[in-house]
């Protein structure tokens, strides 16, 4: 039973390719009815012989053609037929014609029938009659003297010979039969995920012309698969609206879609009733045997797009209401810090009329909170100014060395009293002119500087001045301290807006948190870059660079412009925070 599953049966035979075979079969198995006949009259043969085998095939061909008679049969009953016309030929010539008994008919079988049940009894066939024909009546199947004196010895030997052709035509048949099954199964399962897919899949050749379209397909479109196929792809799938100044993509550029070849693209898909509705679609494709198959994948994203359109209006009415409180504050400048520069010139101004001690504590009191007070102001008003695109920075030559070295030496008595050294360092080959803005600068430096001082108890705090490495025309400014340092975690973060390393730091130093968010904002319009480096209880270093080259920028110097705001003097900038 193992052995007979394991013979190809060929069910994979259609019924229509079947019927076809067969009828050739029979045609030859006809050609035979009257061949055999003229073919004994031709060899002198008994006329009983020749004209009983020739009525013989007649019926045979007539009883395999039977609607009543199972397929497998009729298949079976021509094998006996083809043997018969087979047999009679050799027999007929006297064993001349012995090949044409098994070579001829067993193939013939094999590749029309593909069916163990014909080919057993043709193989059964040609053993009953080279066996007991051949030794019977030797001179009628074996045409040498050989072969009629050994008819037992030339029967084993051309039934070995049969039985391994049979056995290797059976191996190379089931062989096939199992790659077709093969073959089926992965077809099968290729047309099932299509049909399952999510996303509509089209096949077209490489005019463009539709010849798969699945299940999906048909929903998204609105059109059963029998009316698409056969239609341009254009008809259900064009070009997106392309933007102002694009070019549009064409579905097929010439037989190849270069365009829009192995990528994801945007276009319209179009339904049975004309309505459109955004698509994306990936198109790839197989050439095979000298012809070009196309997959088109396409995917309904009109809820994205919808979604999409959303967050866009989302973000533009954030981003106008943020550019609305901006414009607000930087418009609110000279309003702001008019009355305030008013309460701390008279402030000073009292402090210079004689006072008793108590009334010196309260005015020095009123006028360090106004200092405080403007530090806050002016941080928020530069954020501001900067996010509403306000600010706009000078192009001027001014002296490096001393600018650096006026900035740092305002804090010489803060670190004083603080016990803290602070010193500069500058290596020979920073030049003393410089073109840029000194006063944005000066606000840089003085920010690092008072937050180095700000949270340094004890140590150093020391500014590095160098030209940057490889890259001529810039500086590289470094502020290193002995303070608290900064954690890992928060390092990532100290440069956004309102951010300090710890929340408690704002309780405990005070601060906006917008000194480094402005600075970072300052580096980036100067060209250059911002970094730090620090370690939680060992220290920090602040480094930037800048641009201090003439030629780094042509276009501004010919045209230097500054904010609006009314420039602070760095005695009321000593206090900057993170």
């Amino acid at each position: 039973m193992d052995l007979l599953a394991g013979l190809p049966k060929g069910e994979a035979l259609a019924e229509p390719a079947w019927n076809a075979r067969h009828r050739g079969i029979l045609s030859i198995l006809w050609l035979h009815v009257p061949g055999v006949p003229m073919f004994g009259i031709y060899m002198g043969a008994s006329p009983a012989l020749y004209l009983g085998g020739g009525g013989l095939l007649a019926f045979i061909a007539v009883t395999a053609r039977l609607s009543v008679v199972r397929r497998r049969l009729q298949s079976a009953i021509a094998t006996c037929g083809l043997m018969t016309a087979s047999a009679l030929l050799v027999h007929l010539a006297g064993g001349q014609t012995e090949l044409h008994f098994h070579f001829f008919v067993m193939m013939s079988v094999i590749v029309l029938y593909q069916d163990w049940l014909p080919f057993l009894v043709g193989l059964q066939f040609i053993i009953l009659d080279h066996g007991v024909v051949g030794t019977l009546m030797p001179d009628m199947v074996y045409g040498h003297t050989d072969g009629q004196t050994h008819p037992w010895t030339w029967a084993l030997i051309h039934g070995g010979f049969i039985l391994a052709q049979c056995a290797a035509l059976l191996y190379f048949w089931r062989v096939n039969e199992l790659a077709q099954d093969e073959v089926r199964e992965s077809e099968a399962r290729t047309r099932m995920i299509i049909e399952t897919a999510l996303d509509a899949v089209i096949t077209t050749d490489a005019t463009g012309t539709i010849n798969g379209w699945n299940t999906q397909a048909e929903l998204m479109f609105d059109v059963p698969r029998t009316e698409a196929i056969g239609k341009p792809l254009t008809t259900y799938v064009s070009a997106a609206c392309p933007a102002s100044g694009s070019t549009p993509i064409t579905p097929y550029a010439g037989l190849v879609p270069g365009a829009i070849l192995n990528r994801r693209s945007e276009m319209l898909g179009l339904t049975y009733q004309g309505t459109s509705f955004p698509v994306e679609i990936a198109m790839s494709c197989l050439a095979a045997g000298g012809t070009q198959q196309f997959t088109i994948f396409v995917q309904d994203i009109s809820e994205r797009k919808q979604q999409e359109e959303r967050l866009c209006r989302a973000k533009e009415a954030a981003e106008a209401a943020s550019l609305a409180k901006s414009q607000f504050l930087a418009n609110m400048s000279h309003e702001i810090r008019t009355p305030m520069n008013g309460v701390l010139g008279m402030t000073e101004l009292l402090l210079t009329t004689p006072l008793n001690d108590t009334q010196r504590r309260y005015a020095h009191t009123v006028h360090n909170s106004g200092t405080n007070l403007l530090h806050i102001i002016n941080d928020i008003l530069d954020f501001s100014k900067i996010e509403a695109g306000r600010l706009v920075l000078e192009y001027i030559p001014f002296g490096l060395r001393q600018l650096l070295t006026e900035t740092i030496g305002l804090y010489h008595e803060q670190a004083r009293k603080k016990g803290l050294a602070l010193s500069v360092t500058m290596t020979p080959d920073i030049p003393d002119m410089a073109h840029g803005d000194p006063h944005r600068l000066r606000q840089i430096l003085t920010n690092l500087v008072g937050n180095a001082l700000k949270f340094t108890e004890t140590g150093t705090v020391a500014v590095f001045v160098r030209p940057d490495e490889g890259r001529p025309g810039r500086v590289r400014i470094e502020v290193t301290d002995t303070g608290i340092g900064i954690p890992l975690q928060a390092q990532e973060k100290i440069f956004d807006s309102f951010s300090q390393a710890d929340g408690s730091m704002t309780r405990k130093y005070g601060g906006t948190g917008l000194g480094l968010a402005i600075v970072k904002q300052l580096v980036g319009m100067m060209g250059g870059q911002l970094g730090l480096t620090s370690t939680p209880g060992q220290g920090t270093t602040f480094w930037f660079t800048i641009s201090v080259d003439r030629s780094a920028s042509p276009e501004t110097e010919s045209q230097p412009h500054r904010s609006d705001e009314t420039p602070l003097t760095m005695a009321t900038r000593q206090q900057p925070d993170i």
